[in-house]
């Protein structure tokens, strides 16, 4: 009943899809009022990842979370961390690599690494420390810590089922999980221990909702971690995972505080870092005289407007029309008439909700309306996107993404674990799927006597995690890829926070091809990779 659902849906003419849109903008039955999604303020979350106690690691060697880099690989290759490509097949297992890792800063860090499910990680344990760790393990019986049994991994995630088009978001990146977490199971699961996932909806991204879910995930459900969390209120539950110890890694990077959170691990380049990255590409492909911004009323919103300006500003641009706008918009009309007005050469959004961008664009065709030098902004890389904006857009709207598209080995995937996805993938389903490859090898790497404090001084130990080859995206969460600032840029240009893709849009089929590769949507010709800092 639910596919049905689903399809009579994509079907639908863009009109109808967001007409039906408008009278669902963040209802979702739930009864919250239309302030419930938005933000705190992300000055007052920084506290939080300042707060949170370090993790405890007994019995494990030291570790360096400030500047070290690693060569790692999520399951697939290893990486040089100069930002070279994988350079071997994952399905290769038991050849041998050699990588010659060198940072930014001048370090150097060698190693020669196993092509396989840990190669190229530096464990936390030294020989000694591995086999007294593995008999403590089994004087558990491998129930080394809550949720986490000799044969079972227990992982949670809150998703905002509630939002508008929450069925074209939230179930497949859910489905999405569910699958990788499949093939991960079927390949032996984690040294033996099969992973499952406990899912909370908290409506449509409500505060005090995602705490309650929280707080049930590891009340009542007994959840070992996190697995990416989809919702607007990812911002507000710093101090609840700090109070609980409870890590989450895969989180899709709302905020530049889930950056900033030690207990996070996110698999997405933060807001503010894209709108750097679409502000750069703006600056040297478009070089508009004018622009106009489109922005959420949400403070993370409001920041990544804010940054891009300062980029536009800084080449000569002017602006011309900043609106901000609410994350329940019924009708986008409004906007549309105050923008042709104006007249901008180009329109740049950071709205983060698909929603309402879409009404923008259903009622600038009504109008017959497009600034002369097209729209570009951000978290609009989803297969389904064709059938909602339409022709009106096609081969001058852009949209900038943290993975290419779609990935041969994620598709393969998705198709056989996840069927019901197809058509339906987006980005965020890309992040979590990386999330899951990441927790996988952190954990193996970790050993059998598995607990929240050893993973997260795994993750925290500067090895870089990369995607397979045709993702093309890694990250690492040391020091300086979690601070720095838009003047002083710490973060690896060539990591996932320094470093995306720029797509155009071009025909409304936008369904990926049998062999992973984009349909609809095209490397843009001008500048491909778009970086935060030029």
């Amino acid at each position: 009943m639910r596919r049905a659902k689903k399809h009579g849906l994509l079907a639908a003419l863009p009109l109808v899809v967001s007409a039906a849109l408008v009278l669902s903008a963040c209802g979702g039955g739930s009864g919250s009022d239309e302030n419930a999604a938005q933000q705190e303020p992300a000055a007052a979350l920084d506290t939080a990842a300042e707060a949170a106690p370090a993790p405890d690691v007994s019995g494990a060697a030291p570790v360096d979370t400030g500047t070290a880099e690693g060569v790692a690989d999520a399951g697939l290759a290893p990486v040089d961390a100069t930002g070279a490509a994988p350079v071997a097949d994952a399905a290769k297992s038991g050849s041998r690599a050699k990588t010659n890792a060198k940072s930014e800063s001048g370090k150097t860090k060698a190693a020669t690494t196993e092509v396989g499910d840990t190669a190229g990680l530096t464990g936390i344990d030294n020989a000694a420390q591995r086999a007294a760790n593995a008999k403590i393990a089994a004087q558990k019986n491998g129930a080394t810590d809550m949720g986490v049994t000799k044969d079972s991994i227990k992982l949670g995630t809150v998703s905002m089922h509630g939002v508008a088009l929450g069925n074209l978001i939230v179930n497949p990146m859910l489905n999405g999980t569910k699958a990788t977490f499949a093939s991960i199971n079927d390949r032996g699961g984690v040294l033996g221990r099969r992973l499952s996932l406990v899912d909370c909806d908290d409506g449509p991204g409500e505060v005090s909702r995602s705490k309650a879910c929280i707080k049930k995930l590891v009340g009542q459900d007994k959840v070992f971690a996190l697995l990416g969390y989809l919702s607007w209120a990812s911002a507000s539950v710093h101090s609840d995972l700090a109070q609980y110890r409870l890590p989450a890694v895969g989180t899709w990077a709302y905020s530049q505080t889930e950056w900033q959170d030690p207990y996070m691990f996110p698999t997405h380049m933060s807001m503010i870092h894209e709108a750097m990255a679409n502000a750069q590409w703006v600056k040297n492909v478009v070089k508009p005289k004018t622009y106009g911004l489109i922005c959420l009323t949400s403070p993370e919103m409001q920041l990544s407007c804010d940054a891009v300006k300062k980029v536009l500003d800084a080449s000569g641009a002017q602006l011309v029309k900043r609106m901000d706008v609410g994350i329940s918009e019924t009708s986008m009309s409004a906007q549309v008439l105050a923008m042709r007005a104006a007249n901008p050469d180009t329109i740049v959004h950071y709205v983060i909700n698909p929603a309402t961008i879409v009404k923008f664009m259903v009622e600038a065709a009504q109008q017959g309306y497009y600034p002369p030098k097209g729209i570009s902004g951000n978290h609009l890389a989803a297969e389904v996107l064709g059938q909602l904006f339409g022709k009106h857009p096609a081969g001058r709207y852009w949209t900038n993404t943290t993975y290419k598209l779609w990935g041969s080995e994620f598709m393969a995937v998705m198709n056989k674990y996840a069927r019901g996805n197809k058509g339906l993938n987006h980005h965020i389903v890309q992040a979590n799927y990386v999330g899951a490859l990441v927790f996988e090898r952190a954990a193996k790497a970790v050993g059998p006597n598995l607990t929240r404090e050893r993973l997260m001084a795994q993750l925290s130990n500067g090895d870089v995690y990369a995607s397979d080859a045709s993702l093309d995206q890694r990250f690492s969460y040391s020091k300086a890829e979690r601070g720095g600032s838009q003047e002083n840029q710490t973060w690896n240009r060539n990591y996932g926070q320094g470093r995306e893709f720029m797509y155009k849009y071009n025909t409304t089929n936008t369904a990926s091809n049998p062999d992973g590769s984009p349909n609809g949507w095209q490397p843009d010709p001008d500048q491909f990779i778009i970086y935060t800092d030029k």
